[in-house]
């Protein structure tokens, strides 16, 4: 369902970078993450392991790999989790069912899967801050295949971008909008 999309995010990668991708995971290591993390990977995230790499792929310092895998600043996907979700919480603040931190921007800044909600929209977690956006994870490699600042993306500011279903091949838009307090 994802092989076209993850084929061109694997060329992208490639044409972006002279190092080798890490080696994708076995089914079983996928298993054992989510076992661990109480939730289930989004299918795409899921298929990126298995199909194409174990983290380092995508924009930012990329995403974070499962155990063995690449790593943020905090460690691995798991480990990243943890680390977020618990200084939240010391925080007083709840950290959201299901939220996985997936794709680190540096400045712990890190791009979020909401795994609970069918759409798997993300939210980015910037210093503290959980900012919702308007794409899901799918969306988000596409923005990034189409050279759109994922960062940029999220300020708000109105108007739209053009990208391609990864599905149908169609062409569809992706408005941007200004938030009501503004």
């Amino acid at each position: 369902m994802y092989e076209q999309l993850i084929e061109r995010i694997k060329t992208f990668t490639k044409s972006k970078s002279s190092e080798e991708l890490l080696l994708p995971v076995s089914p079983d290591v996928v298993a054992q993450t989510t076992k661990q993390l109480g939730f289930s990977l989004p299918i795409l995230l899921s298929e990126c392991y298995l199909q194409l790499a174990n983290g380092g792929f995508g924009p930012g310092y990329g995403v974070m790999g499962l155990a063995g895998g690449a790593t943020s600043d905090f460690g691995d996907l798991l480990e990243t989790f943890q680390q977020l979700k618990s200084d939240h919480e010391l925080e007083g603040e709840i950290w959201p069912s299901g939220l996985l931190p997936f794709c680190e921007w540096g400045g712990n800044i890190f791009s979020c899967v909401d795994c609970h909600d069918p759409r798997h929209l993300v939210t980015t977690f910037d210093a503290g801050a959980l900012t919702p956006q308007n794409y899901s994870i799918t969306e988000f490699f596409e923005l990034w295949l189409n050279d759109i600042d994922l960062l940029d993306f999220s300020l708000p500011t109105t108007g739209d971008v053009e990208i391609t279903n990864p599905f149908t091949g169609e062409k569809i838009r992706i408005s941007k909008h200004k938030p009501d307090d503004q």
